[in-house]
Order: C-alpha cells, then sequence, then structure tokens
C-alpha cells in the first residue's frame, strides 16, 4: 500500500508539471503535454472531453475518487501547500474529522445552471482546469487574455483571479487540508456522488483498529472519524496517507467491506427441557 501512495504522488507531480507546461506552452510546443489536458474533465464542455469524461467515470465507480489524487491539477497545487504546512513547526496541526457540508450540492447546483445559461466567468473560476489556468495565468498575461476572452474580458481581469484564486487555495489548504476540492468544487462534488458507490474504498478493520487516532489526524480531507470507524468514501481523496501512517495496518483500501470477527454480542440458544 505504501508503494501504491508513492506511485500516487510521483504521478500527481508528473501531470501537475506536464499542465503547467500545456497551459504556458500548448501542446504543439511539447506534444506530450496532451496527455495532461486530454486527460481532464471539463463538465462546461462535456462534447469536448467525452472520451476523458467516461473514462474517469468507470474509474471513479471502480476505484474512487483518483482523479482528484492524481490528475486534478488544482488538487496538486494544494497538496503542496499542504506539506509545507506541516514542514513548518508553528503551523503544523493535526487534521480532525468534520461533517460534511451539504453546501457543495448547492454549489454544484448553481454551477450547472450558470453552465446552462452560458455564464463562462463561473466555470472559468471553479472548474479545476480551468482554476489552475487562471493561476499560471497570473504569471502570463498571454495565458490569462486567452483564458478570459471568451468571457469579454482581458489579461488583467485574467491575472487578477489568478492571483485569488491562488492564494485562497493556498489558505485554505494550510488552514483546513482539501476543503475546497470536498466542499466547493463541482468536479469533486459530482465525483463524491459516485464515489460512494465505488467497488474499492477505504475500509477500517475493527479488529484490528486500537483507536490510535493517527488517521484521523493524517486525512487531508477530514472524512475520517476514528471513533465509530467511520470514512467518508464520497469526500475522500483517495491520497492513501492513512493507509500509510496506520501502525496497525487496521486501514486498507479494498473492495469487501470488513466485519468484526468476533461478535461483541451473540445470541445465546435456548432448549427447553422435556
Amino acid at each position: 500500500m505504501k508503494q501504491l501512495r508513492t506511485i500516487r504522488i510521483i504521478l500527481a507531480l508528473l501531470f501537475l508539471a506536464s499542465s503547467v507546461a500545456a497551459i504556458l506552452l500548448g501542446p504543439a510546443a511539447y506534444p506530450v503535454t496532451r496527455i495532461a489536458r486530454g486527460s481532464q474533465v471539463l463538465l462546461c464542455s462535456l462534447g469536448a472531453s467525452a472520451g476523458a469524461s467516461v473514462v474517469w467515470l468507470l474509474l471513479t465507480l471502480m476505484f474512487g475518487r483518483i482523479y482528484c489524487a492524481t490528475v486534478c491539477p488544482a488538487g496538486t497545487f494544494s497538496d503542496i501547500f499542504i506539506r509545507l504546512r506541516q514542514a513548518v513547526p508553528r503551523l503544523r496541526r493535526k487534521s480532525a474529522y468534520t461533517p460534511a457540508r451539504r453546501v457543495r450540492y448547492h454549489i454544484l447546483l448553481l454551477y450547472a445552471l450558470c453552465a446552462l445559461a452560458g455564464l463562462t466567468a463561473v466555470t472559468l473560476v471553479l472548474e479545476p482546469w480551468n482554476m489552475m489556468t487562471d493561476i499560471v495565468g497570473a504569471a502570463s498575461p498571454i495565458v490569462a487574455a486567452s483564458q478570459w476572452k471568451a468571457a469579454g474580458l482581458g489579461a488583467v481581469t485574467g491575472m487578477t483571479v489568478g492571483i485569488l484564486m491562488a492564494v485562497i487555495l493556498a489558505i485554505l489548504a494550510a488552514m483546513r487540508g482539501r476543503e475546497f476540492c470536498t466542499s466547493v468544487c463541482p468536479l469533486g462534488t459530482a465525483f463524491g456522488m459516485l464515489s460512494e458507490y465505488a467497488i474499492y474504498h477505504i475500509e477500517i478493520n475493527p479488529d484490528k483498529c486500537t483507536s490510535c487516532g493517527q488517521c484521523e489526524e493524517e486525512c487531508r480531507a477530514s472524512c475520517i472519524k476514528t471513533v465509530s470507524r467511520h470514512i467518508d468514501n464520497s469526500r475522500c481523496v483517495r491520497c492513501l496517507d492513512c493507509v500509510a501512517r496506520c501502525p496497525e495496518g487496521a486501514i486498507r483500501f479494498q473492495p469487501n467491506r470488513n466485519r468484526p470477527a468476533t461478535p461483541l454480542m451473540r445470541r445465546v440458544k435456548t432448549t427447553s427441557k422435556t
């Protein structure tokens, strides 16, 4: 499982670097960056990303939100600041379980209505690929102008939005982990709805768990509740940090559900005397 986490981190960094290169230089300069762009799901233009959408639909139903763990550039951007926070003693803090916020469904509905109404500015701010384009555009007037041309706005607007998005993502990541991904991002919410039915999921083995709480403290999505052995797989971004952290090997990424090997209560069979 630890090797799987290492592979995930390498893939995430490669896709982030390829995404930035594709945005800055375009696929014509480095054709390999087409992979990063072609792997994205754009809710506002499903026709242009139909192939990728079908693939991620199937992968999400199989493994859960692995898009958020590997390919999403905004997610990896957030992860960098989560790690930086842990590296600074004064900023280091332990995560704790927080209930799911229903506002994520309201944002998804609002996003869908804006996309149908042709309000391009909303999609340019909330979708992961567009967000990363905005962030890169903060340092490139050409990218910013190209990004916001469809909304009838120019480079100044694009660069301003890019700076704001970078600051917001960095602060949220440093203070609340993947809060943006689990409570705001419409694509993350859509994947989360599918992840609840995923075949592979994160599961706690109640016979091995000693309630040490290390998995909950490590969870960047704040979706693990140790005391009740509960994991909200709709918010889990499949970072696998909890799996690598658990000293007992009690938490795993697996297809089957765990049940206690020794029931706490047993029904006593009574026999009538004759």
